[in-house]
């Protein structure tokens, strides 16, 4: 086995700092320790799911516990840590300064002395290996970063079933890029390979799941909190989606994510894959899945309304919609508009990716789909 093979998992059952502490000594016992990872003077970027502004408690953010302890764990090894992430919607310093507040990084900052990045400067880097897309635009200081440690948090994903390690980069994209490339890649495969395509671009070193409060149904920010007791780490952002996946209960082969990495020979098969650390438990029940599904494939012209009335669409709730327009703002096909202060969808435009749901402040976005179209397309 090689270590790039090795997912480590550490139980933890809280956020307090001394048991994240414990649970990391773990998995750096289980991976090498911190010096192998990080040298004396390095910048290296902290990389939460910082997605949209969300409270802890929500379980859509990455536990600000955590990302202090790493945080901690980097400057006693003698780098330099900042936290950084692009949120969904538009770059600005405004923004990124409201979510810092509210997911509890300004807080770890001030603890800890850690810079909060607020750079939003945009690098157009060459990528000859990129399946997808040849060069991509992203944030310049984690371009620049010596090191990348990525800190996803376990969840279920309204688009892609799942979101942990390799999702976590899309991040690296800036603010409304992000949907420039969901409009161009509307496949579900197409939009996986840009995935991968970041992670082979940006590599990061080291990447620690927060796994200890997880999210499931219609995550990634409009689900439900689940706790599962966990750490999981690996510098192989694929094993560990791998296991993240497994764990939660879903078959890892049967995502793109899984398989298209396997073909690239990025993800080991799984009798190649070591599991390290704290025995990995069986869940009482596995994490309850979006109860959609969708076809991800060009449909013909004369087949295409038909077939759009079994797919999953999003349904805007007026009881908790605030009309602050912000799915307006982030979709990517310029599907919505406001109208009397409430969004109106051109379902002919909506391209499934559900931004709108993921981005939305007030979980006013729920996804539907009648139960022919379940029952046709599962």
């Amino acid at each position: 086995m090689t270590e790039n093979n090795r997912v480590a998992v550490a139980h933890c059952d809280s956020y307090a700092l001394p048991a994240i502490d414990r649970a990391l000594e773990g998995l750096l016992i289980s991976l090498g320790p911190v010096e192998k990872w990080i040298q004396p003077g390095q910048r290296v970027a902290v990389k939460p799911n910082l997605i949209a502004k969300k409270k802890p408690e929500e379980a859509a953010t990455t536990h600000p516990l955590l990302v202090e302890a790493v945080v901690r764990m980097v400057q006693r090894a003698g780098g330099k840590p900042f936290i950084v992430d692009s949120p969904g919607g538009p770059s600005s310093k405004g923004l990124l300064n409201a979510v810092y507040r509210t997911t509890g990084m300004s807080e770890v900052a001030a603890r800890t002395g850690c810079d909060l990045c607020l750079d939003t400067t945009e690098l157009v880097l060459a990528h000859p290996r990129g399946r997808v897309i040849k060069q991509l635009t992203v944030l310049k200081v984690l371009a620049e970063a010596d090191v990348i440690i990525g800190l996803p948090k376990l969840k279920t994903h309204c688009m892609t079933r799942y979101t942990g390690a390799v999702k976590l980069m899309y991040g690296a994209i800036p603010g409304l890029k992000k949907a420039e490339y969901h409009f161009n890649l509307q496949r579900l495969e197409d939009f996986t390979q840009l995935l991968i395509d970041i992670n082979t671009l940006l590599k990061p070193t080291l990447v620690i799941m927060d796994a200890i409060v997880g999210m499931e149904g219609d995550g990634p920010t409009a689900g439900t909190p689940r706790k599962a007791g966990l750490l999981l780490a690996s510098p192989n952002p694929y094993a560990l989606d791998y296991v993240g996946s497994g764990f939660i209960g879903i078959h890892p082969e049967s995502l793109p994510l899984i398989r298209l990495a396997m073909e690239q020979g990025l993800c080991p098969p799984p009798e190649q894959l070591e599991l390290a650390g704290d025995p990995l438990p069986t869940l009482t029940s596995p994490f309850q899945l979006p109860g959609h599904r969708q076809i991800d494939f060009d449909i013909p012209g004369p087949l295409k309304r038909v077939i759009g009335r079994l797919q999953p669409k999003p349904i805007f709730s007026p009881e908790l919609c605030l009309g602050c327009g912000e799915c307006q703002r982030c979709c990517p096909a310029g599907a919505i508009t406001m109208a009397d202060g409430q969004p109106r969808l051109n379902l002919n435009q909506c391209i499934r990716c559900f931004c709108c749901q993921e981005l939305c402040p007030h979980k006013a976005v729920r996804v539907r789909q009648n139960w022919l179209g379940k029952k046709l397309l599962r």
